[in-house]
């Protein structure tokens, strides 16, 4: 059985091969249609920095991402995807139970664990991928299965067992 924090650690890496598939497919899109999408692009973007900075208690990565080209799409979530590449590693059952008031720089004062913050961000990007996924269809170039089953065979782990 997979452990909780070996989950945690996959769901990094399906968010980082999803993210990668949606960039890939968007190569060589017209200027006017990266315009249409850079919004998500962005968004998506910045709201991995802020969960990441805000589990790392760094501040560095709260400016919101500008991505003016696909180019420089690639390129800062290439850096955004080793950045929580390297936290997923150092992960420990400790650090996924650790509960903070995570948005008190908006006023909210609930609290959630880290673990439920990382569950956030894979359903985050897969909302606003399969935004973007829909575009990207239209101009006829589909980005395919982006399931979580289909990275888990791509990627050579094990599908779970029953």
């Amino acid at each position: 059985m997979t452990t909780i924090v070996e989950h945690a650690r996959s769901l990094f890496a399906y968010n980082a091969w999803a993210d990668d598939r949606i960039l890939a497919t968007a190569e060589g899109i017209s200027d006017a249609a990266y315009a249409d999408l850079r919004g998500q692009f962005e968004h998506m973007l910045g709201t991995q920095r802020y969960w990441h900075a805000n589990w790392t208690g760094t501040s560095e990565q709260l400016v919101l991402p500008v991505l003016p080209t696909l180019a420089k799409a690639c390129e800062d979530y290439a850096t955004s995807h080793a950045a929580l590449s390297a936290y997923a590693g150092a992960l420990t059952q400790e650090e996924l139970d650790r509960s903070e008031q995570w948005w008190l720089r908006w006023g909210f004062e609930g609290r959630m664990a880290l673990g439920e913050s990382i569950t956030q961000i894979f359903y985050h990007g897969i909302q606003h991928r399969s935004e973007i996924a829909v575009v990207l269809t239209s101009l006829g170039r589909s980005p395919g299965d982006l399931d979580y089953l289909t990275f888990l065979r791509e990627s050579g782990a094990a599908v779970p067992a029953d």
